[in-house]
């Protein structure tokens, strides 16, 4: 059985996610694509689950954008960048979101996420990402490797 490690969900800012990426409201958004990747964008659908993070992702090539269709409020965990999430010590700087359904968020190259997942029901988000995603794609095995599981507290 891992051991849970509890976040405290917090708001979504573009104050508070700039180490993260952006937040995607009525202002500009900026994407980036490296080595020749091209956008790819499709709709996600997530069911309600419980909100226990086993692992992480993060892109390297490409931006990630995610955007909530019919306002619908999700959750999204994320790390810096600058972690390999190779110790117990790097889970400090997990961070929790609620994001509420009026705005979306772009990730940042290199940053670690697991969602958005409803807070409801379900979820269908518009994802704008890497074509290459499949290729492009380092996980964290927080519970394999580090026999933790991130726990979010709304």
């Amino acid at each position: 059985m891992p051991d849970p490690f509890e976040v405290q969900a917090e708001p979504l800012t573009a104050e508070a996610f700039v180490p993260f990426g952006q937040v995607i409201d009525r202002g500009d958004m900026v994407m980036e694509l490296r080595d020749g990747e091209t956008f790819h964008l499709n709709v996600l659908s997530y069911d309600h689950q419980p909100l226990e993070c086993d692992h992480l992702n993060r892109h390297h090539r490409a931006t990630q954008a995610l955007v909530a269709l019919a306002g619908r409020p999700t959750l999204v965990v994320v790390a810096p960048s600058h972690l390999d999430l190779s110790t117990r010590e790097h889970l400090g700087s997990v961070r929790a979101f609620v994001c509420d359904g009026t705005a979306g968020i772009n990730l940042a190259l290199g940053t670690w996420h697991w969602g958005p997942y409803p807070l409801m029901d379900h979820v269908d988000l518009v994802n704008v990402q890497g074509a290459g995603f499949a290729d492009d794609n380092e996980v964290a095995h927080l519970t394999r490797d580090l026999g933790v599981v991130v726990t979010v507290r709304l």
